[in-house]
């Protein structure tokens, strides 16, 4: 019989009914197996409570400064008062910046549209301009092929007079 089996009646007698008791039952092996496994772990969860006791000192540093932040807020607090009264009229600015900014993008939309309509009209008036100065440049050598062909300027016929006009020279 085996240390895990238990004795029953007429197994072994009267020493096995002895020993019956030193004999663990199933149930405590199996915590015990539990235990053991558990301990294994022990080892590490000790390494990690060791390093956070190291780093209790680092935390206790930097909440030290904690009891003195309710004064601190209420200081900011204070100086902030007097902004929030600040606050309406700060918002009647931008209201009233916001509707000429408005008023500005109209006009600037009217402008550009009075640019456009003058470019327009410009770039017209320039075709004109260059239609003008082909009629002139025809006309001057018209004038000129006409004032070429007249008699010669010292006689003082109607034909050189009317060349003298035309040409702008005088006697």
């Amino acid at each position: 019989m085996g240390a895990d089996q238990t004795p029953g009646p007429g197994d072994g007698g009267i020493l096995a009914g002895l020993l019956a008791p030193l004999r663990l039952p199933e149930r405590v092996l199996q915590a015990l197996d539990s235990l053991a496994e558990a301990a294994q772990h022990l080892g590490p969860m000790r390494e990690e409570l060791s390093r956070l006791g190291e780093e209790i000192p680092r935390v206790r540093e930097q909440t030290a400064m904690v009891p003195d932040l309710p004064p601190l807020v209420e200081h900011i607090s204070e100086q902030a008062e007097p902004l929030g009264k600040l606050l309406p009229a700060l918002e009647a600015l931008e209201e009233s910046l916001g509707k000429r900014l408005d008023d500005l993008t109209r006009v600037v939309v009217a402008l550009e549209g009075d640019e456009s309509h003058l470019n327009k009209r410009v770039g017209g008036l320039a075709e004109e301009m260059k239609a003008m100065h082909k009629t002139m440049f025809a006309l001057k050598d018209d004038v000129q092929r006409i004032t070429d062909r007249l008699p010669d300027p010292d006689s003082q016929s109607p034909l050189a007079k009317a060349r003298d006009v035309l040409t702008g020279g005088g006697p």
